[in-house]
């Protein structure tokens, strides 16, 4: 007999004792003699035998596991959240699944669905893009277990939720822009179909109005990337373009490229922020001026926020805004 993973039902067979006498044992019960349970330990110990825990929480009605849904993996923000909930998580009794959509509806739906299913005691998420598109959202209010939602969120569903200031964030970087002499301000993403992008592209037109009392809007470039370059490279022969805020990864690096191979300096005649990981923002040239999501501590609250969550199910739902911070390097210095 192998003496890796054997089983209750083998150790039992050994003895010649029930199933029930040996997990009794196991668990110091005083119905077992002490002679007995030093038997049954000495055995286990021999033949390494380990408890099955998802059998024991199952038992328990918890199976002391949480699912995180994230769109992509290649995204530094999502990669950095990972990181925050995985460090509250170690600390904790609870386990990890990661599922990936992939910006799915189908496959957001269907991760929910499967995992709802007596494998996990609730779920951190962000919301897929397609999800918002179509804004179809019964698969979460269907779904029988606690959800924490992060940065991308279900406004009207009633479950906690931890969200950047988005709109707050784009407003205090344009305004920074504007004080600093900058008057024709284009702002470009990759991304249309997600609500953080639309809140980041309000609070530009909200800082410009109050500002300079006008807003552009054919200085707003929405295209995916492998046009943004050719319609960034079209306003900078138009306009005298003195700014630009990116407003995601993708963007910012296609900017920085088309605003380099069109030579103009940085930042004297351009000055240049977005979004973007700060480590990969050290290595470019220049140095990028970064609007930092503090992803890591978006997923320590989150995981905490879940923890509690399922600890005391009497909580109010709640609602954290997590401030965004504007390093600014030498792209605009």
């Amino acid at each position: 007999m192998s003496q890796n993973n054997i089983t209750l039902k083998e150790l039992a067979k050994i003895l010649d004792v029930s199933i029930s006498t040996i997990s009794k044992a196991l668990n110091d019960s005083h119905e077992i003699s002490e002679a007995t349970k030093t038997k049954i330990k000495e055995l286990a110990k021999l033949h390494n035998y380990q408890p099955n825990k998802l059998a024991i929480n199952l038992k328990s009605g918890k199976t002391k596991t949480i699912a995180v849904l994230i769109p992509s993996i290649q995204n530094y923000f999502f990669a950095k959240v990972l990181l925050g909930i995985e460090s509250v998580v170690a600390k904790s009794p609870y386990n990890i699944i990661i599922g990936i959509t992939n910006e799915s509806y189908e496959d957001e739906k269907e991760n929910l669905q499967k995992l709802s299913n007596g494998i996990v005691d609730g779920f951190i998420l962000s919301v897929a893009e397609e999800t918002q598109i179509k804004q179809e959202f019964n698969h979460f209010k269907n779904t029988n277990k606690p959800i924490v939602m992060f940065d991308r969120v279900v406004k009207n569903m009633t479950c906690d939720k931890v969200m950047v200031n988005d709109f707050d964030s784009v407003y205090e970087a344009t305004v920074d822009l504007i004080k600093n002499n900058r008057k024709n301000i284009a702002i470009a993403t990759t991304i249309n179909n997600l609500s953080v992008i639309k809140h980041r592209i309000e609070g530009y037109k909200k800082a410009l109005s109050a500002h300079l009392n006008q807003v552009e809007f054919d200085l707003i470039v929405e295209e995916p990337l492998h046009l943004i370059s050719d319609k960034l490279t079209n306003i900078l022969k138009a306009k005298k373009i003195d700014a630009i805020i990116s407003l995601d990864e993708f963007a910012s690096l296609a900017v920085l490229k088309t605003v380099k191979q069109n030579n103009f300096s940085i930042p004297s005649e351009i000055a240049l922020i977005g979004y973007m990981d700060e480590k990969v923002a050290t290595y470019l040239t220049p140095e990028f001026s970064t609007i930092d999501q503090n992803g890591v501590q978006i997923g320590e609250i989150a995981a905490k926020t879940l923890i509690d969550r399922l600890e005391n199910k009497a909580l109010e739902p709640q609602e954290i805004i997590i401030k965004s911070t504007i390093n600014k390097k030498a792209t605009t210095n």
